[in-house]
C-alpha cells in the first residue's frame, strides 16, 4: 500500500512494554521510525509503558525526552486499543493538545517490542481480536519462537539439528532445589558440567548464566527466576562461534547474507550486544545494530553458510513465521557440528543491517516499506475468509 498525493498511511508502531528489554525496545523502535520513508508513511509513535499504559505523542521521537520517564507522559495523550473489530483507531482514555478527538487513526500497526508481553504473542492477540493490520508473526508463530524449548524441539522434530536441553520451573526450584538440579543433571546430555543456563522465554542476553558445578547450577537457576518461571539448560560449548542469519518474506522465505557476532567472552553478553559497539565508535548505541560482526565474512566455509540459509528458511516456514525474523546458530569448533541456538521473530528482530549486504540488496527504509505492505496483504486475505456461519447446532 502505496501513499497518494493527498494521504501517507499511518503506521502505530508499537514498542516498550512490561518486558525486561523495554530500552532496548526504544532503541529499536527510534531506530526503525528514523529510517522510515516519510513522504509514504507518517510514523504514530505508540509507547507502552513499563505499568501498562499507552501513550502517543511526538516527544517519543526524542531519545532524550524518555529520561523524564515517568513523570513527563502526563503531557502526552493516554491511548488504548479496544479489543473488538474496530476501524477508528485507538481510543483515546486521555487527550492531549496534540490529540484532542476521542481516536487516533492507524492504518497499519508496526510491533517493535522485545521479550515478553510483545515479541511472545501477546500483543499479537489484542491486535487479532481488535482485527487490524500488523507488522510480522501471528499469535502461534510468535509464542511458539519465544519459548526456546518449545521451538527447538518442534524444529528437532523437523531434522533440524539443536543440542540437548532440558527446562525447569520456578516452582519446582521452590519445592526443592536440590531435586531439582539431580533432574536436570540425569538428563541426557546434561550429566557433566559446564551447563549453560537462560531465561526460556527471554532474549537480550539477560539472566544468562554458565555454571561449572552443583552449586553454580543453583546460582545460576536462581538468577534466571528473576526475569523468567522458566529457565533452559543446555551443554556449555567452550569453542564455538555463532553464525547469524536473517529471513523475510511470508510468501516465498530468501535468506539474508550470514554473519558472525564479536564476544568478548565467548558468551555475547547484554554489553556485547547493544553496548560494546557504540562505545568503539563513540556514537550512542543503536540496538542490535551496534553489536561487533563480521558479515558474509570470506574465511566462513561455504557449507556453513549454505547449511545456515537451508536451515532458517525451512525454521521460518515451519514456524508460520511473517515478516523478518533473524535465526542464530552455533558450531562446534571441535567436532565442526552446526546447531539451531534461537529465533528472534519479528518484532524480536528487524536484522536490517543482514539484507543491506545481501542479495538482493536491501536498505532499510525498502524493509520497512515492504514489511507494512506485507502486513497489509495478509491482513486482506484473513478478512476474505468466512468465520460467522450463523446459529445452527444451538438451537437445533
Amino acid at each position: 500500500m502505496k501513499a497518494t498525493h493527498t494521504k501517507k498511511v499511518r503506521v502505530g508502531v508499537l514498542f516498550g512494554g512490561r518486558s525486561s528489554e523495554h530500552e532496548i525496545s526504544i532503541l529499536s523502535a527510534l531506530e526503525m521510525i528514523a529510517a522510515m520513508d516519510t513522504t509514504a508513511y507518517e510514523p504514530v509513535p505508540i509507547y507502552l509503558a513499563t505499568d501498562g499504559r499507552w501513550f502517543t505523542g511526538r516527544e517519543l521521537l526524542n531519545r532524550d525526552y524518555y529520561r523524564g520517564v515517568p513523570g513527563c507522559l502526563a503531557a502526552l495523550a493516554e491511548v488504548t486499543l479496544p479489543p473488538s473489530p474496530q476501524r477508528e483507531g485507538l481510543r483515546v482514555l486521555r487527550s492531549s493538545e496534540a490529540y484532542p478527538n476521542k481516536f487516533v487513526p492507524i492504518d497499519v500497526y508496526f510491533p517493535v517490542f522485545h521479550g515478553q508481553f510483545g515479541e511472545d504473542g501477546c500483543i499479537q492477540g489484542v491486535l487479532e481480536l481488535a482485527e487490524v493490520p500488523y507488522v510480522g508473526c501471528g499469535v502461534m508463530a510468535a509464542a511458539v519462537a519465544m519459548n526456546k524449548y518449545v521451538c527447538k524441539m518442534y524444529l528437532k522434530a523437523h531434522g533440524i539439528p539443536v543440542l540437548p536441553s532440558t527446562t525447569a520451573s520456578k516452582s519446582r526450584a521452590f519445592q526443592n532445589m536440590s531435586a531439582l538440579t539431580q533432574r536436570i543433571l540425569s538428563e541426557p546430555g546434561l550429566s557433566e558440567f559446564p551447563l549453560f543456563i537462560k531465561p526460556c522465554n527471554m532474549g537480550s542476553s539477560v539472566g544468562i548464566g554458565k555454571a561449572s558445578n552443583r552449586e553454580e547450577l543453583a546460582v545460576c537457576l536462581s538468577r534466571v527466576f528473576k526475569y523468567d518461571h522458566r529457565a533452559i539448560i543446555e551443554p556449555c560449548i567452550y569453542d564455538l562461534f555463532e553464525i547469524n542469519v536473517s529471513v523475510r518474506n511470508e510468501t516465498n522465505p530468501i535468506a539474508s547474507a550470514v554473519e558472525i557476532p564479536a564476544s568478548t567472552t565467548g558468551i555475547l553478553t547484554y554489553e556485547d550486544k547493544y553496548m560494546r559497539g557504540a562505545k568503539k565508535t563513540g556514537r550512542r548505541s543503536q540496538g542490535m545494530a551496534s553489536l561487533v560482526r563480521s558479515i558474509d565474512p570470506p574465511e566462513l566455509e561455504a557449507h556453513y553458510k549454505d547449511a545456515v540459509r537451508n536451515y532458517a528458511v525451512q525454521a521460518y516456514e515451519l514456524l508460520e513465521c511473517a515478516g523478518i525474523a533473524r535465526l542464530d546458530f552455533i558450531v562446534n569448533k571441535v567436532d565442526g557440528k552446526l546447531y539451531f541456538n534461537e529465533i528472534n521473530s519479528p518484532p524480536g528482530s528487524l536484522a536490517h543491517y543482514l539484507w543491506a549486504k545481501s542479495d538482493p540488496r536491501r536498505l532499510y527504509t525498502e524493509t520497512i516499506g515492504e514489511l507494512v505492505t506485507e502486513a497489509l496483504d495478509i491482513h486482506a486475505r484473513k478478512l476474505s475468509l468466512q468465520r460467522d456461519i450463523g446459529f445452527r447446532a444451538l438451537f437445533n
